[in-house]
């Protein structure tokens, strides 16, 4: 149910002053006529009554059937004074002429009926025409509630316009077009005020001075207060996606990190137990292999905890950076220290051009790429992990690759691999949703694709500065 107020059915200003005005001018027409037919008198009645007939329905055409059926009636005593015996009086001596004018009079009132009554047709035709077509497009259209709220304010021609939600005692704005209401030094009136549902309530500012059929004003209110429900809708269906696929990729991880961290300390304490066995009987190059093991599993829970550690500050929006101009050659090699030069080949020239990054994130990024490519890229001497970069049209671009099994699968983005293939200690894509997270936080591009003959290529894509 909706409740009204400001709405009028008065005929505005401007139109009452053009009815006047071709009221005025018809009336003055047919007053010449009758003048220059009483020169020339006697004459045909007839004749000169259907040639008056004519500027009624004109005026019925462009006023109104009242004032036509006033013209008529103004006519039939201007005839009766000029043009019929005896002139100059309201006399009529002639019976004929009394049925003549009686006549005229008749169907100059009916003419004027029928005209007014299809010109309103047409008009509210067209008016019905246009407002179907304003509800289609608020309804039909995903628009903001606050461009849809603009078309309602448009059509309507007010000041401003307000959606309103009940919030228990009092009304929310969810949605506003044109001037603000609370704008104090503005002098604007209610000029309507629409209750939809009880629980949405749409007011307009501005002048009182339209007739809108309630029906169109609740129908506008109504497909406003649906333009609004829509995009509350579709923000909540987006949001229930995002937090699906969050959902998603967080559990996938930390599976696969409950795995990974298992993995090294099982390897780390076998290694430790061994070694303080005073029943085993360990030669050099066991006890060496055993060492060797509680290395590469200290420096892989390293590795993890870092990588927790920077998702944790990720996740808490704590992360700093700082894009300066730094020395590409320098940070690969401080990334790739940890490794053996007999699994990686590099081809990071010296003259390089310096690149526009964090140094510590670009770093980290590096270094979580060459481990993910050296576990699981099966490198050796044969095929070790290449990281290379050229100079492209004012770019830099680094590759890191590996000739390994590549991917198995990725995220519902299509952008963080999650896990590679044909090894034991399956990868939780952890450090590789690190390098993704850094790279969107230094707005350098990453890319990754298949190496030819297989293997994982990760193309990092670096402005070119000056030091």
């Amino acid at each position: 149910m909706a409740a009204f107020r400001g709405l009028t059915s008065e005929v505005g200003p401007r139109a009452r002053t053009v009815q006047v005005v071709v009221f005025t001018c018809g009336l003055a027409v047919a007053w010449i006529i009758v003048l220059f037919a009483s020169t020339r008198l006697p004459v045909d009645l007839t004749v000169v009554l259907l040639i008056l007939l004519t500027v009624v329905v004109a005026i019925a055409l462009f006023t109104a059937p009242a004032l036509a059926v006033i013209a008529a009636l103004i006519t039939v005593v201007l005839v009766n004074w000029y043009l019929v015996p005896p002139y100059q009086t309201f006399a009529i001596a002639s019976t004929d002429n009394v049925v003549a004018l009686t006549v005229f009079a008749l169907v100059a009132a009916v003419a004027s009926l029928l005209v007014g009554a299809s010109s309103q047709a047409r008009s509210r035709a067209r008016e019905s025409e246009s407002q179907a077509g304003i509800i289609r497009t608020v309804v039909t259209t995903e628009e903001s509630p606050s461009e849809a709220l603009e078309r309602v304010r448009a059509a309507l021609d007010l000041a401003a316009l307000e959606l309103l939600r009940s919030s228990g005692r009092s009304w929310t704005p969810v949605a506003t077009a044109g001037i603000s209401s609370k704008t104090s030094d503005i002098e604007v009136a209610i000029a309507l005020d629409v209750y939809i549902q009880g629980e949405y309530r749409l007011v307009g500012y501005g002048q009182e001075r339209f007739a809108e059929a309630p029906g169109f004003i609740e129908s506008l209110a109504a497909a406003a207060v649906r333009s609004y429900e829509s995009e509350q809708l579709r923000t909540e269906q987006q949001r229930a996606v995002e937090l699906e696929a969050i959902d998603r990729a967080r559990t996938a991880l930390l599976a696969s990190v409950g795995h990974d961290l298992r993995t090294p300390l099982s390897s780390l304490r076998l290694a430790v137990d061994t070694l303080r066995s005073s029943e085993s009987q360990l030669d050099e190059q066991s006890t060496d292999e055993l060492l060797g093991t509680v290395d590469e599993s200290t420096r892989r829970l390293d590795e993890l905890i870092t990588n927790m550690l920077d998702l944790s500050r990720l996740e808490a929006g704590v992360l700093l950076v700082k894009v300066q101009p730094v020395a590409l050659d320098e940070v690969v090699a401080r990334a790739t220290l940890s490794w053996p030069t007999s699994v990686t080949r590099i081809d990071v020239p010296e003259e390089c051009p310096a690149v526009l990054a964090d140094e510590t994130l670009l770093e980290r990024i590096i270094e979580n790429l060459v481990s993910n490519a050296v576990r699981h890229g099966a490198a050796d001497e044969l095929t070790p992990v290449e990281i290379v970069a050229r100079t492209i049209d004012g770019t830099l671009n680094l590759t890191i690759c590996d000739h390994g099994p590549g991917l198995t699968q990725q995220t519902p983005s299509g952008r963080v691999p999650l896990t590679a293939s044909g090894t034991a200690d399956r990868s939780s894509g952890l450090g590789l949703a690190i390098v993704v997270a850094f790279s969107d936080a230094m707005n350098v591009p990453v890319d990754f694709e298949q190496t030819t003959g297989g293997g994982l290529t990760v193309r990092l894509t670096l402005e070119t500065g000056q030091q």
